[in-house]
């Protein structure tokens, strides 16, 4: 009978795959559904709005039709937390993340589309350290000293290495692009990132990360970064091969206002293949 079943199990694995693959397109949104989709966000879309897909495998069908009005700094985003509106294209029920706190202020279906807005309080950003790069000291500190680093064309380059340098981004992380500072570390060495002068809010936001996929498979050290404000040392965690994305929130809320020194530091005990990235905001 063993024989029997196998053969039944797969006459209905074949009859199931048949039907999907018959149903399925009269499921998925037409070009008419997404054009007129479009067309209701851009009639109501306003300067620093953020767009996404739901599912997110349909962003790059979004991107054709919107992509427009995604910025490269929107798309390489550290968080959601800087929009206070978000358009939401969605299709077979799925819903985005980045639309799943805040009140439903527009909702309508295009087809087999349905576009909502999503409005709550967005975080102000006081200092985004990425767009600023330009404005950070960087150094690296050893068993023979400290090492100046100096700005060639479009990175902050330190002498002895040519892979240890700064410089603003895309960067791969989690299988996600996004917009930050590459930094590699250097073996028994500090690399020092410090901004002279920041003003600050209720709270520093840092997120970290390693870039490449095939980097990360090809080493499996782990990366360190200290972040100093105003003379208060944090540790953050420690990120290695499975750290994804990582975001961790400062309280600053005692030195909101004031304008002080932030430096990162990064070190590794084990350097190679790990592309170091970080991005950090300074928040009302």
């Amino acid at each position: 009978m063993r024989p029997v079943w196998i053969a039944g199990a797969v006459v209905l694995l074949a009859l199931y795959e048949t039907a999907v693959a018959l149903i399925a397109p009269s499921l998925a949104p037409t070009d008419a559904d997404w054009a007129a989709a479009a067309l209701a966000v851009r009639a109501d879309f306003r300067a620093g709005d953020l767009i996404v897909a739901a599912p997110a495998w349909a962003d790059p069908i979004l991107r054709v039709h919107l992509g427009d009005l995604i910025p490269a700094e929107v798309a390489g985003r550290l968080d959601d937390a800087r929009f206070g509106r978000v358009w939401e294209v969605g299709q077979r029920g799925a819903h985005a993340p980045e639309a799943a706190a805040g009140a439903v202020a527009f909702e309508r279906r295009f087809g087999r589309l349905t576009v909502r807005r999503v409005e709550r309080p967005a975080e102000r950003v006081d200092y985004d350290f990425v767009a600023h790069w330009s404005d950070a000291r960087v150094s690296r500190i050893g068993v023979g000293g400290t090492v100046a680093c100096a700005t060639v064309g479009d990175r902050i380059q330190c002498p002895g290495f040519n892979y240890n340098y700064v410089r603003r981004q895309i960067v791969e992380v989690d299988t996600r692009l996004r917009e930050a500072l590459l930094a590699q570390p250097v073996g028994n060495s500090t690399v020092v990132i410090e901004y002279p002068a920041v003003r600050l809010g209720q709270t520093l936001v840092v997120a970290t990360g390693l870039h490449d996929v095939w980097m990360r498979k090809a080493a499996r050290g782990t990366v360190e970064m200290r972040v100093i404000v105003g003379g208060q040392a944090q540790t953050l965690p420690t990120t290695d091969d499975d750290s994804g994305w990582t975001r961790t929130r400062i309280d600053t809320a005692a030195r909101a206002g004031q304008t002080v020194p932030v430096r990162f530091e990064i070190t590794s005990p084990a350097p190679y293949a790990r592309h170091f990235a970080f991005a950090a905001e300074a928040r009302g």
